[in-house]
C-alpha cells in the first residue's frame, strides 16, 4: 500500500506529499468558507475523507521510504513491519496462478496487515467509491447555473480525479464485498439528513433541506428515490467500474512482471 507499480517509490512519496497537503489546505479552507454549516454537507464529508487517505498514505510511504535500508529493525519501522506488502497485489513471484491478485495471507501473522494499512484501506475504500458518485451527483442533480470557484474544483473534480490515480498507480486492492463500507457510509450521512430536517435543520440559505433533491418536507417521494438510486445503483455501478480498473491494473502489472 506503500508502493506504486509504475513509479519509483521516491517519486511516488513526492506525489503522495504533494496531494496530502494540498488536499489539507483546501479542507482547512472549507471549513472557513461554509462556516457552521460545515458538517451537514457531503462533499465535506467525503473530501475529509480524501484527504485523511492521502494523509495516511503520505505516512506509511515515508514510514516504509525512511526505513526501506534497515536490516536490523527491533522497533517495527522499516519493511519488515510492512511485511504483507507483496501479497496485497500479488507482486510475490510465489503467486504464479492469480495473475497479480492475491491478497495478504490473514493466517501468517508476519503476512497480516499492520493496523495502518487497514484503516488506509477503508479510507480507501470509502473515499473512492463515494468521490465519485458524489462528483456525478453534483454535476447532474445538485449543480445550479453559480459561478464555479476553487472548492467546487477540489471537491467535485480533482478529488475524485486523485482518487482514480490511486486506483491506477498505487498497489492497493479492491475487492468487491467491501462495498459494504461506502453503503455504511452513506447510509449514515442519509440518516443524519433525516434527523437534521426532523429537528428543523436549514441549510445555508434558510432553506429546510440540507440539497434541493433531498427535500423530504415538500417532495419526499423523489427524495426517497434518489436516496434508493445513490446508495444502492449508483455506488454499485461506482464500485464495479473500480473493481474492474483493479482487475486491469493488477492483469497489466502481470503480464509486464
Amino acid at each position: 500500500m506503500f508502493l506504486s507499480q509504475w513509479l519509483p517509490l521516491p517519486l511516488f512519496l513526492i506525489y503522495r506529499l504533494v496531494a496530502a497537503f494540498y488536499f489539507l489546505s483546501w479542507l482547512i479552507f472549507s471549513g472557513f468558507y461554509d462556516g457552521g454549516y460545515w458538517f451537514i454537507y457531503l462533499s465535506n464529508w467525503v473530501f475529509t475523507l480524501v484527504t485523511a487517505h492521502f494523509l495516511l498514505a503520505m505516512f506509511i510511504t515515508t514510514h516504509y521510504c525512511c526505513g526501506a535500508g534497515v536490516e536490523d529493525d527491533p522497533a517495527g519501522y522499516g519493511p519488515r513491519r510492512f511485511k504483507s506488502e507483496t501479497y496485497i497485489v500479488g507482486l510475490s513471484q510465489e503467486d504464479d496462478e492469480d495473475e497479480g491478485t492475491s491478497y495478504a495471507k490473514v493466517e501468517e501473522d508476519d503476512n497480516a496487515l499492520s493496523w495502518p494499512q487497514k484503516v488506509l484501506w477503508l479510507f480507501f475504500n470509502i473515499a473512492s467509491v463515494t468521490s465519485v458518485v458524489v462528483t456525478i451527483t453534483y454535476w447532474s442533480l445538485v449543480y445550479a447555473d453559480v459561478e464555479i470557484d476553487g472548492l467546487m474544483v477540489n471537491q467535485h473534480i480533482l478529488g475524485p480525479v486523485f482518487m482514480l490515480i490511486e486506483v491506477i498507480m498505487s498497489n492497493i486492492p479492491i475487492r468487491l464485498l467491501h462495498f459494504i463500507y461506502s453503503h455504511i457510509f452513506s447510509s449514515i450521512y442519509v440518516l443524519f439528513t433525516v434527523i437534521y430536517w426532523g429537528a428543523g435543520g436549514v441549510n445555508k440559505d434558510g432553506e429546510h433541506y440540507i440539497y434541493k433533491v433531498l427535500n423530504y418536507e415538500d417532495h419526499a417521494g423523489e427524495a426517497i428515490f434518489t436516496v434508493f438510486f445513490l446508495l444502492i445503483i449508483l455506488q454499485a455501478l461506482v464500485h464495479t467500474f473500480l473493481y474492474v480498473l483493479f482487475r486491469f491494473r493488477a492483469w497489466v502489472v502481470s503480464k509486464c512482471q
